[in-house]
């Protein structure tokens, strides 16, 4: 049922006697993907004639389950049973299961937690339909804790009629912030019932504009895993004749939708491709000082269309800021500080000519430090062979910690460029490294550093499928040894491009490096207050990309004190980059959304987990501790967070990670 880059979009009719096979003739020749059927339960079973038409393929791929019966009696719970067992007999890929019922929820949660482990083995997700409302959701969120957020447990998410709806949960606003929360938890599937559907001029179904902003929001965040479950039966029969299902219009639409321009942008770009496989899969942070980057992933970096450039531009207004007259020093020293391929040795060469000052007498020297012994190799045949570079670069294989004025043959820096920067601006030890440099021999008092400053920021984020994530790398080999274990698994941070997540507040500046340095201290401190805010963030998105302004504007009319709580399974952290400044003359790059340098691939967010998912009520404040700590060769950090309303704690994390025990970064 996956194909990469296409809306995945089914066929849901009613059926007494279920077949799915005449019904998945008809909607495939319609141009639908895959179709539900009635799930059996094995005992007194009606003869299906689908189970010998259908080869195993389809079902594997084309058709999925589904349970209507919501008289959560035992009985239901028996025969709930027997028929997802039918279903991963059949290797059906999916299974919809009604609403999380407030009455048996708990004899609920245990049912699917226990047949959502035993299709895990299947790969069989299940779905568990769940209404736009508050009561709905927060009943989806109270089961999916129950079942351990396990990770194929999502939830099938039902756009109703406006009219349906309470007026406080009618607005688009609050229909936007609803939306916002149900992304964070385990979005997998929405269904558009037929009856939505209005009619236009010439007879066709088209959505309301309140339906077409809160579709294309859902397309826009999750559109590229999302599945779209068209519900019979047709309400436009008149002009869909040309199809057997006569829903042929509805699924023309859909795709109509999905070819919008803000719907492509988001989700057709080279950055999207890019990021596609990279989404909510997490990464332990690199570790530059201790590890050798491969080939590969230099190529990846250097595909970044912004962030060189603004490099660039930076090493540009540094040469201009120098003031360089008849009477200065003619030859002017650049050191880049781990080159990698020496995409950034290119750029400074190209600042230097783009300046134009070669005509008068100035010459340029630029040495490209690196501690991979296999990138050298690559930096040394650059030297030799790219036009670009002879006579002016030379390769040098040290670490930067460790560069003396023999190194650069008696010469003095000039300009310092490096990008050690990390997703949270110094978790890559940029700090550790630039301030020796800068206060060794090889530098003046007057050598500028890009970048010369940088930020780290820190949100809240609620998404089930993170800490999933998180959780499951309990059980991955550390280091080629044992498995990583619960405790090492929830006090590691990861690299992420976040997707099925939500920001829950605006991001807060955690701490601040400045090269020059004005002290040796590297340990930092934050404590940060989150007031509540009933938007829960929604125009921060899933933590990675621009504040949407338009989004803004929705919320900002919302019937806010409708919205409930939400749970949040961590921080995501960010951070902004003042590559160089002097007066109004400035260049720099940011991944925190508030100013989020768009086209730029780089860096994805930072993912601090939660040993447990926290609560957090409608109106409450929640206090979060980062801790930036160093001793010996390790450089670590600490987090925790207080839910507390009225001076009254709620609830608390414990502090993750003390003492640099599960997780560090090595010097």
């Amino acid at each position: 049922m996956v194909e990469s880059g296409k809306l995945v979009v089914g066929l849901h009719f009613s059926q007494t006697a279920p077949d799915a096979s005449e019904l998945l003739q008809s909607a495939r020749d319609d141009g639908y993907d895959f179709v539900t059927t009635a799930l059996p339960s094995t005992q007194n079973a009606k003869v299906r004639s689908d189970v010998t038409a259908l080869t195993g393929r389809w079902w594997r791929t084309s058709v999925v389950g589904i349970v209507r019966d919501e008289s959560f009696s035992n009985y239901f719970f028996d025969k709930l049973t027997k028929q997802i067992e039918w279903a991963i007999h059949m290797g059906i890929p999916a299974v919809i299961l009604p609403p999380a019922p407030s009455g048996r929820i708990f004899e609920y949660a245990r049912v699917i937690l226990s047949l959502g482990l035993e299709a895990q083995a299947s790969n069989l997700q299940i779905w568990i339909r769940t209404r736009l409302n508050v009561s709905s959701l927060d009943n989806y969120g109270i089961l999916n804790q129950l079942c351990d957020g396990l990770s194929n447990i999502g939830m099938l998410l039902e756009i109703e009629p406006i009219s349906t709806m309470t007026s406080a949960e009618a607005t688009v606003g609050t229909q936007m912030i609803l939306i916002h929360k149900a992304i964070g938890m385990q979005l997998k599937a929405v269904s558009l019932p037929s009856k939505i559907f209005l009619t236009n001029k010439k007879g066709y179904p088209t959505l309301s504009k309140s339906h077409q902003v809160i579709f294309m929001e859902i397309m826009k965040r999750v559109g590229r895993t999302l599945r779209v479950l068209v519900e019979g039966p047709s309400m436009h029969d008149e002009v869909s004749s040309a199809g057997e299902t006569k829903c042929m219009s509805y699924l023309q639409y859909i795709r109509h939708i999905r070819t919008r321009g803000e719907v492509k942008s988001a989700l057709d770009t080279e950055e999207a491709t890019l990021e596609t496989p990279y989404l909510d899969s997490l990464q332990r942070p690199l570790q530059p000082l201790k590890d050798h980057l491969e080939f590969s992933m230099y190529e990846t970096f250097e595909k970044d269309p912004v962030k060189y450039a603004k490099y660039q531009e930076a090493v540009y207004l540094a040469l201009k800021s120098m003031n360089l007259s008849k009477d200065s020093p003619k030859v002017i020293t650049i050191a880049v500080a781990g080159s990698g391929r020496g995409p950034l040795v290119t750029r400074s060469i190209q600042a230097f000519r783009q300046l134009q000052i070669g005509s008068r007498g100035f010459t340029l020297k630029v040495y490209a430090l690196e501690k991979n012994p296999s990138a050298v190799v690559y930096l040394e045949s650059m030297a030799q062979n790219n036009p670009l570079w002879q006579d002016v670069v030379t390769v040098i294989d040290t670490d930067v910690r460790k560069l003396t004025r023999d190194h650069l043959d008696g010469n003095e820096i000039d300009i310092i460029v490096s990008e050690l920067l990390g997703s949270f601006g110094d978790n890559e030890l940029s700090p550790e490294c630039l301030d020796p440099l800068l206060a060794s021999e090889c530098c003046k008092n007057t050598t500028i550093s890009i970048p010369m400053q940088y930020s780290a920021f820190v949100a809240p984020i609620s998404s089930c499928r993170l800490h999933t994530e998180a959780t499951q790398q309990a059980q991955v080999p550390h280091e080629g040894a044992q498995p990583l274990g619960i405790q090492r698994a929830m006090e590691t941070s990861y690299v992420v491009r976040t997707h099925s997540a939500s920001q829950t507040h605006a991001e807060q500046l955690c701490w601040t490096f400045d090269h020059p340095s004005t002290t040796s201290n590297k340990e930092r401190t934050a404590t940060l207050e989150f007031s509540p805010d009933p938007t829960f963030a929604a125009p921060y998105g899933c933590g990675y990309g621009p504040v949407d302004p338009t989004m803004s504007g929705i919320v900002a009319e919302a019937q806010t004190s409708s919205t409930g709580g939400i749970t949040i399974h961590g921080l995501v952290g960010s951070f902004t980059a003042i590559l160089f400044a002097q007066g109004e003359a400035q260049s720099a790059i940011s991944i925190a959304p508030h100013e989020f340098s768009e086209g730029m691939f780089s860096w994805f967010p930072i993912y601090f987990p939660f040993r447990e998912p926290l609560r957090i009520p409608a109106g409450s404040n929640i206090s979060v501790k980062m801790w930036r700590k160093t001793a010996e060769n390790r450089v670590w950090f600490e987090w925790c967070a207080i839910v507390h309303r009225d001076k009254e704690i709620i609830a608390t994390t414990p502090v993750h990670n003390p003492n640099g025990r599960s997780s560090y970064v090595s010097m």
